[in-house]
């Protein structure tokens, strides 16, 4: 899953797509919309405000990394961006309960993120969003 993209739209139905980050489905973080996952967690990746808002706007999510590689990143970022994901991802669940759904039924499987782009969140590396993607999935089935 992950590493997709859809030059003619997203598949309707989406199936297991929706567990993609740059997926558009908005989620509110703080006092905040983002278009999806991935404007949200670059946005925040950046303290300025100006850099923050045009990473938010970035037309797809797939255009939020390259906008906040130029912006300044936090100084915190390696230390808080694993927990920023992680909220990201509950935010999405909890605000779209059909994708939560879609997420509960990949049962106990193990997810495997396909991320071109990074060895951290990829399963060709450390595969953080997958195992982001399970430790929801674990806190959705308690519910």
């Amino acid at each position: 899953m992950g590493g997709t993209v859809y030059p003619a739209g997203w598949p309707e139905p989406p199936g297991i797509d929706v567990l993609q980050i740059d997926y558009p489905a908005p989620v509110v973080h703080g006092a905040r919309e983002y278009p999806t996952v991935m404007h949200a967690y670059w946005a925040l990746s950046t303290g300025d405000p100006a850099w923050h808002d045009r990473i938010a706007a970035a037309e797809r999510g797939i255009d939020a990394p390259a906008l906040a590689e130029r912006a300044p990143r936090r100084g915190d970022w390696p230390a808080v961006r694993l927990g920023v994901m992680a909220a990201l991802l509950r935010d999405k669940f909890d605000l779209h309960p059909a994708m939560a759904r879609r997420l509960r039924e990949t049962g106990d499987a193990r997810l495997l993120y396909r991320d071109h782009g990074s060895r951290y969140w990829s399963s060709d590396g450390a595969n953080w969003l997958g195992r982001l993607l399970e430790l929801v999935r674990s806190e959705l089935a308690v519910r």
